[in-house]
């Protein structure tokens, strides 16, 4: 495993990952640690800041729906729609990419018995609503990225949907029923070409600062990552699940970039003590944004699952008020209502 320092020999070179004699993947950066029990035992014992209302109506008034998915992607080949949490669909020359699809009410192995991983925001958008699934892209197997009834009903829907998946996945998707040669498992920098009914799409698997597990016990077992979505026309980045380092997304930039459209986390970030090694806060976004060379950005990971302890509307907050400090337009890096589709 590698991944050279910053500046220009690190923008230039690659990060590399690879599995431990034992079958384990470990991050090659030095910033980041898995958290320990008692790392896990006061996050969950620290201040909650999220205020999140328990009357549904105050939710509808604050985080307010805006459906024009039928509106705005009959009239364009390259659309994206929020759909909630990591979760969009990307129209691109006219194919169909899901990211990171949970349509489920719960973001946890264990259903139906606590409110603390139950979407507090429906879904923008449902299978129901969408006439076509080509590919899906999946980032890591947390129960918030990799969601197996969402799985099992987007197979069941489209069944000639192709899976873009880490390594140390693709056993997992066959054993729910996806057929292995609709399965492409990648490794960091792989690419991988698909021609679909209406075009082709590049596929590249990119580096990302996370971790897996579905059981608690066995971590890292499969690979985090991030992906490229590339077309004739534009040129898409998913970063997945990520925190901040200042070498891979330099890296993304030079070797993948410049980008029509990123899709950039900006929630679950408080305690920054616990949660800074696995997901970025808004500032170190807006330098994801920066550094990959996004033309335009979207916000995701926010306003769905009460994963972090920040207030639930912080996240645009303190995106715009991190924007300002950057000197960089709003308009480049934008937050979306939950089912909001646009033009790209």
């Amino acid at each position: 495993m590698a991944c050279s320092s910053g500046g220009d020999q690190g923008a230039e070179s690659k990060c590399s990952i690879k599995r431990d004699p034992n079958g384990y993947f470990n991050n090659p950066f030095p910033e980041f640690k898995l958290m320990s029990p008692i790392d896990l035992f006061k996050f969950f014992r620290s201040k909650d800041d999220t205020n999140l209302p328990s009357q549904e109506s105050k939710i509808d008034q604050t985080l307010p729906f805006k459906k024009n998915f039928d509106d705005v992607d009959s009239k364009s080949q390259n659309t994206v729609t929020w759909i909630g949490h990591a979760s969009c669909l990307l129209k691109m020359s006219g194919i169909y990419v899901l990211t990171d699809p949970i349509f489920s009410q719960y973001c946890s192995a264990v259903q139906n018995i606590s409110s603390k991983f139950k979407r507090f925001r429906q879904p923008g958008l449902s299978l129901k609503e969408m006439d076509k699934v080509d590919a899906v892209v999946i980032s890591h197997d947390h129960y918030d990225h990799l969601d197996y009834n969402s799985v099992i009903d987007i197979n069941k829907r489209f069944p000639s949907s192709q899976w873009f998946v880490p390594l140390g996945l693709k056993s997992w998707f066959e054993g729910r029923g996806i057929r292995s040669e609709s399965i492409h498992e990648m490794n960091w920098w792989e690419e991988k070409s698909h021609t679909f009914q209406k075009g082709k799409l590049t596929f590249t698997c990119l580096p990302a600062q996370h971790w897996s597990t579905r059981t608690g016990i066995f971590k890292n077992y499969s690979l985090w990552c991030g992906w490229r979505v590339m077309s004739s026309e534009r040129n898409v980045y998913f970063a997945g699940d990520t925190g901040y380092n200042d070498r891979i997304f330099r890296q993304i930039g030079n070797h993948c970039g410049p980008f029509d459209l990123s899709l950039i986390p900006i929630g679950a970030y408080e305690p920054r003590e616990f949660l800074k090694c696995q997901h970025v806060n808004p500032e170190e976004a807006v330098k994801v944004h920066d550094e990959v060379n996004s033309k335009l950005s979207l916000g995701i990971h926010w306003g769905t699952f009460k994963l972090g302890k920040e207030h639930y509307l912080a996240p645009p907050k303190d995106l715009k008020a991190a924007l300002e400090a950057a000197n960089i337009d709003e308009a480049k890096f934008v937050t979306f209502q939950h089912g909001e589709c646009r033009e790209f």
